[in-house]
């Protein structure tokens, strides 16, 4: 049971670590191509005609991206008011409940996104340099398959135990650390 535990935690360290090679790779590369785009339309009046699809297309994994690490960390955006009055058994039953609404909402929007792949797949299109659109799409169904997998998980796993102190700020009831 503990290695099994080990390995699943493993795992997930090792597509945290991914994610966040991603994350900064995209971000430094959308960085870096926006800003020759300047200095080449500025001092040499001209720019690279694909580098505005290149960016589109990094912008949108950026966000899928970071939507997934941030369901992975429960980090998302949550309006969870309720939560704070109940007690902890009925804290844990919403929480499931919650995750598991989350869960079947990813799933719709990763069913609809393929149906928007599949249409671009028809369509043959080109997003920049010959790399087709539906290929920069598929990090949508892909995206929210993940983020459904992480809030399915979250729903069997204990609620997280939280306390506001401000706004924008959380202190955990376990150890007294603001967050």
């Amino acid at each position: 049971m503990k290695q099994n535990k080990r390995l699943s935690q493993s795992i997930q360290d090792d597509l945290e670590r991914l994610e966040g090679i991603a994350l900064t790779v995209l971000l430094l590369g959308l960085i870096a191509l926006g800003l020759s785009q300047i200095v080449m339309r500025n001092l040499f009046g001209m720019a690279l005609p694909w580098a505005d699809g290149a960016m589109r297309a990094a912008v949108l994994w950026l966000a899928m991206i970071a939507g997934i690490t941030a369901a992975g960390r429960m980090r998302h955006i949550r309006i969870d008011v309720l939560s704070l009055w109940l007690p902890p058994g009925l804290r844990r039953w919403l929480h499931g409940l919650c995750m598991i609404t989350t869960a079947l909402v990813c799933i719709q929007m990763c069913w609809l996104s393929l149906a928007m792949v599949r249409l671009e797949f028809e369509f043959q299109t080109a997003a920049f340099l010959g790399v087709q659109t539906w290929m920069v799409q598929l990090i949508v169904p892909f995206g929210f398959a993940m983020m459904a997998v992480r809030f399915l998980g979250a729903a069997f796993a204990p609620p997280p135990e939280t306390i506001p102190i401000e706004l924008g700020q959380e202190q955990s009831r376990q150890d007294g650390q603001a967050s």
